[in-house]
């Protein structure tokens, strides 16, 4: 029996790019930019935001060009039979590279911080059986999961505002210190932290409202995530100087555990399960689409039959990296992957689109 999808909300789109966009890289961040930018961090945090929209415009003119197809729908409309079922399988194999790799991300910082006893596999194999059951499902199940667990956002935000109890104004000047070539060398590490905006693509016909509404919704994502990321690492900047941020690889954690709540001994572990699963939600994503993407390449209505073969796939990967230096070579491989499959395989179809004078609908 084929099950027919139904539409989300504009609302629930909101959340489902938030949960999607915000992952790891949120506790690594201002580690990651003191090390480039310095005191200016929190201006190349609002840089890549304007980039990242940027992006997003230039999905949405190719999506509006064809209103109800998804990304693969249209890799075969421009690409044809042959080149298109090529980029389709490509963009699957982004997908699970992402997710693996943030899967074992999110592992090694369980690791390091709460679980150092617990074998890895058996943390991957946790995380592979909660993306199954969800990403299996209808995206609508998948919104109303994502706006459930949005809540959970306000407590992660209290225990980082109250950071703020602790800062130091003075540790973040001069802003400029590192000179603004530095600042906008520094948005290639808050880029891939902001990954995920990218589901859009996917998802777009299957959502409830205006193009422009579509657009105004992930515009306000992408503000939400900018102005997340800009007070994390400000509030950062504020309690930790430069030198100390130069050995503390998780500072965000770092800094919840030096709270004292007076009832609650050690925050992080209480910070850690939370944001745990906003990235389940965020695996979820990658999951979802390429088992999307499975099923329109073996033309199948269904993608839960693929879910499995994906969640397997995530799986095996992030068993091969044994070492910290085959880690960070997957981490430069999703990086490059990133680099083509989010902006210059987007680009180009959106010139070729242009050779199409009027919207392009579903083939019959």
């Amino acid at each position: 029996m084929v099950r027919t999808e139904k539409k989300m909300s504009a609302r629930q789109l909101f959340l489902f790019i938030i949960q999607a966009q915000i992952g790891v890289g949120v506790l690594s961040i201002p580690y990651k930019l003191n090390e480039t930018a310095k005191g200016g961090a929190g201006i190349t945090v609002l840089i890549t935001g304007v980039i990242t929209q940027l992006i997003i415009l230039m999905y949405w003119v190719l999506l509006r060009k064809f209103p109800d197809l998804n990304l693969f729908q249209i890799c075969l409309r421009l690409g044809g039979r042959v080149f298109g079922k090529l980029l389709i399988a490509g963009y699957i194999g982004y997908f699970v590279l992402l997710g693996a790799n943030i899967m074992l991300s999110a592992v090694g910082v369980l690791q390091r911080w709460m679980m150092n006893a617990t074998p890895t596999w058996i943390l991957l194999a946790l995380f592979s059986i909660m993306t199954y059951y969800m990403a299996k499902e209808k995206l609508t199940v998948l919104a109303r999961f994502y706006t459930l667990s949005s809540a959970l956002f306000i407590p992660l935000i209290i225990f980082v505002s109250y950071g703020i109890t602790q800062a130091h104004l003075e540790y973040m000047f001069p802003l400029m210190e590192a000179g603004i070539w530095n600042i906008l060398k520094a948005t290639k590490d808050t880029t891939i932290s902001m990954y995920g905006f990218e589901v859009i693509l996917i998802i777009f016909p299957l959502i409830e409202a205006s193009d422009k509404k579509k657009l105004m919704m992930v515009s306000m994502s992408n503000l939400f995530v900018t102005l997340f990321y800009t007070f994390v690492v400000c509030t950062c900047l504020m309690v930790f100087n430069t030198e100390q941020l130069r050995l503390i690889p998780e500072p965000v954690l770092y800094l919840v555990k030096s709270l004292n709540f007076y009832i609650v001994d050690r925050a992080d572990v209480l910070f850690l399960p939370i944001w745990s699963i906003t990235l389940v939600c965020s695996i979820t994503s990658y999951t979802y689409s390429a088992s999307v993407g499975l099923a329109q390449l073996t033309n199948r209505k269904d993608h839960k039959l693929f879910t499995p073969y994906v969640n397997a796939a995530m799986f095996l990967i992030t068993l091969i990296p044994a070492t910290p230096i085959a880690i960070h070579r997957l981490d430069v491989s999703a990086e490059y992957a990133a680099y083509l499959f989010i902006f210059v395989l987007p680009l180009a179809m959106m010139t070729v689109s242009k050779l199409f004078k009027k919207k392009v609908g579903r083939p019959a």
